[in-house]
């Protein structure tokens, strides 16, 4: 099923610094461009404090736009790390300078690895959770000594500011903020195309169970689980499943297990929890229009799910995960934010 174009288009600002980790770069912006090819509706920009930087050995990049006073509006700057011995102390100075002017024109600002330290020089991070390299944590909190700084999560998002863990956790982030911009659907398939079935978890909602099970070579089962994953509120019923996987019922029931691990009822189950989840941390919707848009009905049948696979209530899990902003719960007003 083809997609559709994003719409409006999303904006995206990069900024080259001296001293750029490849992979923080490249990690990314490999998700975008995946994006951009299956979806659509991206526009990059590159711009930094020199129009060209040396970058690995031989290679250079070229064509880098001047810092842009104003930025005018993007929804989402990505800030690279860089090696230490890398940097120039004026340009970084400067940039710091310009990200402190410039950062709140950006929805998110979203950094990997050490382009974190640039966010608290730039004064951006005090009172804010965050991360950065387990090498780099202690000097982070020199830079942001009011800042949370944590070390047991790949990445974190605290209002406009989303920080990685380092290198290749930029990948499992951009595909966070793909997922929460695009929608689970687009950022499956980027995941897929780029061969990364099987994702790793932080503390901020993630493609957890979207992802799981995913790493075989069924087209008829990937068939299946795309159309569950992108209509989770439709009753589906096992012959349901079965004519969508071109299967007979039982064929489709030892199938499944074997490649994913799992009982088919069992994934639909987690399916539709990580889609609550989502929902209670994005929405102030009440839990039984949580549990009719996630396909369970009503939230008695949320609740009895939440109890065989989660610890606690979902109540406690939203207070938990949403802090002194978290919803009442009581509504049945509001909608998603990033659902195109």
């Amino acid at each position: 099923m083809p997609f559709e174009p994003a719409e409006p288009m999303l904006k995206i600002g990069v900024l080259m610094l001296p001293g750029q980790v490849p992979l923080d770069l490249i990690g990314p912006l490999q998700v975008l461009q995946s994006a951009e090819r299956i979806a659509g509706g991206l526009s990059i920009r590159y711009f930094g404090p020199s129009p060209s930087l040396d970058w690995l050995g031989p290679l250079v990049l070229s064509g880098i736009e001047p810092l842009p006073r104003p930025l005018g509006r993007l929804d989402l700057l990505l800030v690279p790390g860089q090696y230490r011995s890398g940097i120039d102390p004026l340009l970084q100075r400067a940039c710091a300078e310009w990200l402190r002017e410039q950062a709140a024109c950006a929805e998110t600002v979203m950094s990997v690895c050490s382009g974190t330290l640039l966010l608290a020089e730039a004064g951006l991070l005090g009172g804010r959770r965050c991360t950065t390299h387990h090498t780099l944590q202690e000097r982070l909190t020199e830079l942001a000594p009011t800042a949370h700084v944590q070390g047991d999560c790949i990445f974190i998002e605290d209002g406009p500011y989303l920080t990685s863990a380092g290198i290749s956790t930029g990948i499992d982030t951009m595909l966070h903020w793909l997922t929460r911009r695009c929608g689970h659907r687009v950022a499956l398939s980027v995941a897929r195309e780029m061969v990364l079935y099987l994702r790793r978890s932080g503390h901020e909602p993630q493609l957890g169970i979207w992802l799981e099970g995913r790493n075989h070579v069924d087209a008829r089962i990937h068939r299946l689980q795309d159309a569950l994953g992108s209509r989770l509120k439709h009753p589906w019923s096992l012959p349901a499943m079965a004519a969508e996987a071109a299967m007979s019922e039982r064929h489709l029931r030892r199938r499944f297990k074997s490649l994913t691990g799992m009982a088919l009822g069992e994934y639909v189950t987690r399916l539709r929890l990580q889609l609550a989840r989502q929902l209670m941390s994005e929405t102030d919707w009440s839990l039984a229009r949580i549990a009719e848009e996630v396909g369970m009905g009503e939230d008695r049948q949320l609740r009895r799910a939440w109890q065989r696979f989660e610890p606690g209530s979902p109540q406690a899990w939203r207070r938990a995960h949403c802090g002194l902003n978290a919803p009442n719960g009581l509504s049945t007003s509001g909608s998603v934010p990033g659902r195109r």
